[in-house]
């Protein structure tokens, strides 16, 4: 997390139009996953909000998701015209960037999931040592990683 970021718990949550967010880093999800995320959503609610960053030059304004695909599509799948969320300030790059390590940063990650985050981050310019420390992993696993797929 960056330095300047704040804990969750201090940050405030505003209540976002869904139809002004847009997901720069989308992924496929399991479908039994994602039927028992709207499941236990509608049961018992959002436990945690999304975050989300304003896109510069939209009016009305409109946002970049950070994190938070799943709990996002969850809502709209349930009919809410709103969901609750943690603005940050930062610009698109940085959003993808975060967005890509919150995906990295997973527990259950699925390794050709992993591969793809590692070879974006490296296309943004990042090295080795970079990913590593940003997905909690080492240089050199990062390195065989990016050597995989360079060899397609």
């Amino acid at each position: 997390m960056p330095d300047d970021m704040e804990p969750i718990s201090q940050k405030q949550v505003t209540l976002i139009p869904t139809e002004r967010i847009r997901v720069l880093n989308p992924r496929i999800r399991n479908g039994r996953t994602f039927e028992a995320m709207v499941e236990n959503i509608a049961r018992i609610g959002l436990k945690r909000p999304i975050t989300v960053a304003p896109r510069a030059g939209t009016d009305p304004q409109e946002y970049d998701l950070v994190c938070g695909q799943g709990r996002l599509e969850a809502f709209i799948e349930l009919k809410q015209d709103r969901i609750p969320a943690i603005v940050i300030e930062a610009d698109e790059s940085d959003c993808l960037v975060m967005s890509l390590v919150e995906n990295c940063a997973r527990r259950q990650h699925n390794p050709i999931d992993l591969m793809r985050e590692i070879g974006a981050l490296r296309q943004r310019g990042y090295n080795d040592r970079q990913i590593g420390e940003k997905i909690g992993v080492s240089t050199e696993y990062v390195n065989m990683i990016a050597g995989l797929l360079e060899k397609g």
